[in-house]
Parts: structure tokens; sequence; C-alpha cells
């Protein structure tokens, strides 16, 4: 029951996102959609349960049920959604991702270094034992940046990055499979790694605005070249 629930989200959250089932529109009815995919009227409710929780649709007088306009309503939950539910990720939304990241990281990078920059150090030190795989840097690199969310004092930012998770995780696990990019990756620990050490905050804060400009651009030249929808998968 839990797979084809999943299915019809999967389906319905796709559907949303494509344009298919517009903002401001009645969504089909229960009856309709268990006809479309094939499975119970339970089943259908369930997915749109979930749905309705994430942000997608409201219930209306007479049941009937309403595609919200997520994009300009919604909320942290439409994101996890989406992640969830779409494989490969949106190409568009995760650009606007890497565009926000390249706001934020650099302000948690100083903070963290101003804050407690032998932390900050401690942390990047583990790069040099890293395997020069992506799996082992998708995991590093999440725990560096947390750390340095965490050491930052701002507690929204920790708050922030663990809300992206799932998306983060699917988009370096895409940009790290490359040479080039696992490379660069690890010139930005080395250099990090001297702006900690030499308790340089504003150095850490520019080094970090390199690499995510970096990072969004080669995101925007290679994946989006492959495809305008989605990233591929590592």
């Amino acid at each position: 029951m839990r797979k084809t629930c999943q299915m019809v989200e999967k389906a319905l959250v796709d559907g949303m996102l494509k344009g298919e089932f517009k903002p401001g529109s009645p969504l089909l009815s229960e009856r309709d959609l268990a006809e479309r995919f094939a499975v119970s009227r339970t089943t259908v409710r369930e997915a749109l349960q979930k749905l309705q929780d994430a942000g997608w649709i409201s219930v209306q007088q007479r049941h009937v049920t309403i595609v919200k306009d997520f994009w300009s309503q919604g909320d942290l939950e439409i994101l996890s959604s989406i992640t969830r539910n779409s494989d490969p990720f949106p190409f568009e939304l995760a650009t606007h991702l890497l565009e926000l990241r390249v706001q934020f990281a650099p302000d948690y990078a100083r903070r963290a270094v101003e804050n407690n920059a032998a932390g900050v150090a401690a942390v990047l030190k583990k790069a040099e034992k890293l395997r020069n795989c992506s799996s082992a840097l998708v995991n590093f690199d999440w725990e560096l940046h947390l750390a340095m969310a965490v050491m930052s004092g701002n507690r929204i930012y920790p708050l922030m990055l663990n809300s992206f998770a799932g998306v983060y995780s699917k988009l370096r696990s895409a940009l790290f499979s490359r040479d080039k990019h696992r490379l660069q990756l690890r010139d930005y620990y080395r250099e990090m790694l001297a702006a900690a050490t030499a308790g340089n905050a504003l150095l850490a804060e520019n080094i970090t605005r390199a690499a995510m400009l970096m990072r969004l651009n080669d995101f925007k030249l290679y994946f989006g070249s492959l495809n305008p929808d989605c990233p591929a998968p590592a």
C-alpha cells in the first residue's frame, strides 16, 4: 500500500510541477484519480492527505480539491516533497538552490572562523585522509558545511541546511562524480584550512564565495547542457 501511495503522490507532484494540474484549478476527483492510477480510493485519499500536508493542495467546500499556488504560498515542506518525489531533481530548482547557497555559505564560513577558527581547522584536517570518491566527498562536504553553520552562531543556518539535506546530497553526488570537480573541492579544503589556521575570517568568506560560484557555474554549464530538466545521476 505504501509504495502504491507513493506512486500516486509522485505522479501528482510531477503533474503539478509540469503544469498538467495548474494552480487554482480543481484536481481530479478521488474516483477519477483511482481509475487513472488503478488503485483504491483509500490509496488516493492517503496520497492526497500527504499533498495537503505539504501545501500542494487544499480541500474546499463540497470536498473539491484545489491546486494551490505552491510557489508563492508554499514553504520548505514543498521543497521536501519535491525532493522525495522527483528523481532526478528539477534542474531549474536545483540552480536556484545553488544560487541561494552562494549568498549564505560565505557568511557562515566567515562567522565560523571568527567564532572558532580552531574548530573549523580541525574539521578541515579530516579532508587530508578522504578517499577520492564521490560518496566520501559528499559525506565530508556535508559535515563541513553543517559544522561551519553551527559554529557561525546563527541558529537559522543549520536549520536551513538540514532542510536542504536531501537536495544537496543529490546535487553533490552529481557534481563530485567528475575528477575536475573533486580536484576543485580539495583545493577549496586546502585553502580554507590555511585561512582557518591563520584565523583569517574574511579570507574564509571570500574563498567560500568563489567556490560556491564555481560550483554553480559548473552545474549550469555541464548539467544544463545534458538535460534542461534535471542533473545527471552520479
